[in-house]
Parts: structure tokens; C-alpha cells; sequence
């Protein structure tokens, strides 16, 4: 394949990213602490609902990465002979835009793919996350299923998804977008976003807000911290939960308001 071909999404590889230290700073933090302070602190909702972790190797563990996004949409019921003819005379494939995501995404990334969130076509296999693996791609967000779940368990690729299906999407999605902003599970992903996925589910963090959300979020850390010390050492639940109830029954003891 030549190079121009390759060029055509280079020019789409570059955004721009969140700091390396802020994006290391929200590798110490979990899913619902990230969902809370964004939802908490800015009204901020974004989760990404539908799309939970598809490997049991995945347990116990925290995905953080800068989002590459992809868009597909749904394409013409044609026959598959008419697909392939097209595809041998032009060289272009209909999951061009992921493939590019692939070869341009850096190493720790996240690629996110909408499709459609359509649970009854895969929009990634083995092949696909072979190629991401070897490229250093951290994991991959689908708005959609994925297939060939035997094989990449076995090459332990991290998946979040919908669910799984053994129809391939060549013929029902086509890809239309590299880079772009997305839908994914009801939220919009931009190039850019920090992605963050565990056992609870996915989250995305705005870019812009990232530095915030990191502070606000190790703030609130350290609160949890004294929470579960109270809730160790309490007698009743009612009087160490939630966070801060002992030191406001404590005030309001010293203030004659409460027995």
C-alpha cells in the first residue's frame, strides 16, 4: 500500500492531549470516584452506559488512557460480492478509519469506537486486537460487539463493550470518521478525552476538565480515607455514613441540637 494512502489520516493524528502528569494522576483512581467528582463538582455526567469489560483478566483492574476515537455508521445491505469487487478495485476497506486508529493511536491509548451501539454486529476481532496490542494501545472502548472473544482472551487485549457477536461489521457499518468526536453509550468522546474503565464501568473526562477533576478527585481520596476509618471504629452505621455524618452529629451535639 502506498504511502499517500497512509497520508490521507496522518494529517487526522495529531490532537491534542491531556498532560502526561494529569493523565498519570488518574491512574490511582477508580471508576466511581472519577464518575462522582465530574458529577458532583460540574454536573457532569459521563458514563458510558451499556459498555462493561468483557474479560475476566480485567478484574481488579483500572484502564486509563487519552481517547482516539473512530465513527461508523450504518452502510447499504449490499451483497457481498458487490463489497469485495468494490474493494479490490479501489484498495479502500470499510474499517479504514479504525485501522488508521490503530497505526497513529501512541502507546497507552484508548481507542473509542461508535458503532451506532449496535449489539448485534462486532466491531472488533482478533485480528484487530492483535495489531493494537502490538502497537501498544492500552484498550478499546465499543459502542457495539466484538467477536473472537476465545482468541483475544488468550492474548489478554483489554475490551470494553456492549456484548459479543459473531457477525463481522464489514457489510452492515463503515467507518467515517478518524479523530472525530463521537457517541458512545449516550455520551459524546472527543480525541483528546481521558477514558477511564474498570469493573463499574466507563467513564470519559473532558479534556478541559481533566486537571480539576484530578484535584478534586485525590481531595475527595483522602475523605474517603477518614469515612471507612469511622465506619472501622463505629458502632452503628447510622452514625459513620455517609462521608462527613460524624463530624456534622458531632456539631450538632456541641450546639444543643441534637441529643
Amino acid at each position: 500500500m502506498s504511502e499517500d494512502f497512509v497520508e490521507e489520516f496522518r494529517k487526522f493524528a495529531n490532537i491534542e492531549r491531556p498532560p502526561k502528569n494529569v493523565l498519570e494522576g488518574f491512574r490511582g483512581l477508580d471508576v466511581s470516584l472519577v464518575y462522582d467528582t465530574l458529577w458532583n463538582r460540574f454536573g457532569i455526567d459521563t458514563h458510558l452506559i451499556g459498555i462493561r469489560p468483557m474479560f475476566e483478566f480485567m478484574k481488579d483492574k483500572v484502564y486509563v488512557g487519552t481517547a482516539v476515537t473512530v465513527k461508523e455508521v450504518s452502510t447499504t445491505h449490499e451483497p457481498i460480492n458487490v463489497v469485495q469487487k468494490r474493494f479490490e478495485e479501489t484498495g479502500r476497506s470499510r474499517i479504514d478509519h479504525a485501522l488508521a486508529a490503530i497505526d497513529f493511536a501512541q502507546p497507552g491509548d484508548i481507542i473509542v469506537i461508535d458503532g451506532e451501539g449496535r449489539d448485534d454486529v462486532a466491531i472488533w476481532g482478533d485480528n484487530m486486537a492483535m495489531l493494537a496490542k502490538r502497537n501498544g494501545v492500552c484498550a478499546v472502548v465499543l459502542y457495539g460487539a466484538v467477536r473472537d472473544v476465545s482468541r483475544i482472551r488468550m492474548m489478554e487485549f483489554p475490551v470494553f463493550a456492549k456484548g459479543v457477536s459473531p457477525k463481522g461489521s464489514i457489510y452492515y457499518l463503515e467507518s467515517i470518521g478518524f479523530n472525530v468526536p463521537v457517541t458512545c453509550g449516550g455520551v459524546q468522546v472527543r480525541p483528546g478525552d481521558i477514558i477511564v474503565g474498570d469493573e463499574d464501568g466507563v467513564v470519559s473526562v473532558p479534556r478541559e476538565y481533566a486537571e480539576k477533576v484530578l484535584e478534586y478527585a485525590l481531595e475527595t481520596l483522602e475523605r474517603e480515607k477518614v469515612t471507612r476509618e469511622a465506619i472501622a471504629s463505629a458502632r452503628y452505621a447510622l452514625e459513620s455514613y455517609p462521608a462527613g455524618r460524624p463530624n456534622i452529629l458531632r456539631k450538632l451535639r456541641e450546639k444543643g441540637k441534637l441529643q
